[in-house]
């Protein structure tokens, strides 16, 4: 039986003995990617207040808490109201913003199949738990697998981000989690670099342009999660997806018909064979397709007979008439013959006298 998942049989080949044991993942840049979302809350509510962030300041807030973000923002714009009034703004217009964003490309097999190697794993969030929970809507099933959850206002956290806290709750929370056997999926900078504070190997998804010396501190830098192999960390690697099945409906009506046809193709064989067999001996015929074997007996056949027939009435007429002729005169005595026979009986008849 195995001492992690509990089951007799059918556990991974590395759950007993893998290299890791747990994962923890950031929620809004490995799972969800709303740091986009963010950045235009930003900007739309900068310029209500008739303000404009600079390039600059948004590629710096983009790896910060969303705290710390809105009171840099509201000092170095000089807006009119305090950091935590701004800050409310812009969970709210992010709130409407994210709605309900889109998973991560690769994120959601990756889960399934650490769930299924018996991985523990942990999500960490900059956000406070009701806006989690609006983020997660309609999609309850797929968190649930996770274990435990680390948010911006969670009790026990006193530090954000750079600081390792965060990580360090959640592997208190994990169990017997440690270093060696946790790995750590995080798209920020701040991130990132808690994480290492932490002495934890990270998977880093960071945004696109960003300089590849802001993530020299990660194990592996990846433009997806749909890159990342299991089996660079001991874990058993992932299955592939077997095609969809094609529809068997319309090919077995096609297979049965061509079935028909060969049959009814092989029946026309036997029978022109057959009739060939007769017509062995006529020189002079080509070999045809069997369709025209069949018709052409049926139509040549009687015109032989018809020619064979007229040369033999033509031959017994002239026949008949030589018959007729002699008739007559083999019935009559007096013919030539006789006349010529008389004339010397009657002279010797008279020379007698």
């Amino acid at each position: 039986m195995c001492n992690r998942c509990c089951q007799p049989v059918g556990c991974a080949p590395s759950c007993c003995e893998p290299n890791i044991c747990y994962c923890i993942f950031d929620l809004e840049s490995s799972v969800f990617d709303t740091r986009n979302v963010y950045r235009r809350a930003l900007i739309e509510l900068a310029a209500s207040y008739d303000r404009q962030v600079p390039e600059v300041l948004l590629l710096q807030v983009g790896v910060m808490a969303t705290g710390e973000m809105a009171e840099l923002i509201v000092r170095k714009c000089r807006i009119p109201v305090s950091w935590e009034h701004f800050l409310l703004q812009v969970n709210e217009r992010a709130s409407e913003l994210i709605g309900n964003p889109p998973l991560m490309e690769g994120v959601e097999r990756l889960v399934r199949h650490l769930k299924k190697c018996c991985i523990g794993m942990a999500l960490i969030s900059s956000s406070c738990e009701a806006l989690y929970c609006q983020k997660i809507r309609g999609r309850e099933a797929f968190f649930q697998h996770f274990e435990t959850l680390v948010c911006a206002d969670d009790p026990q956290l006193k530090q954000p981000k750079p600081e390792p806290d965060v990580y360090l709750i959640a592997m208190s929370r994990l169990g017997e989690a440690d270093a060696s056997s946790t790995l750590v999926f995080d798209g920020t900078i701040k991130g990132v670099q808690a994480a290492s504070d932490a002495r934890l190997k990270v998977v880093m998804v960071p945004e696109k342009g960003l300089p590849q010396c802001w993530s020299e501190r990660a194990a592996v830098r990846l433009e997806t999660l749909a890159q990342f192999r299991p089996e660079w960390f001991g874990i058993a690697p992932l299955s592939r997806e077997a095609p969809p099945p094609r529809p068997k409906s319309k090919p077995r009506a096609r297979s049965r018909l061509s079935q028909a046809q060969q049959e009814s193709s092989e029946e026309r064989e036997t029978e022109g064979e057959g009739s060939e067999e007769g017509k062995e001996g006529e020189p002079g015929k080509k070999d045809e397709g069997p369709e025209k074997r069949e018709e052409q007996p049926q139509k040549k056949q009687p015109e032989p007979e018809r020619k064979e027939a007229e040369p033999e009435r033509k031959e017994a007429e002239p026949e008949r008439k030589v018959e007729a002729k002699p008739e007559p005169r083999d019935d009559n005595d007096n013919g030539p013959g006789a006349d010529d026979a008389g004339g010397p009986n009657k002279a010797g008849g008279g020379g007698r006298n």
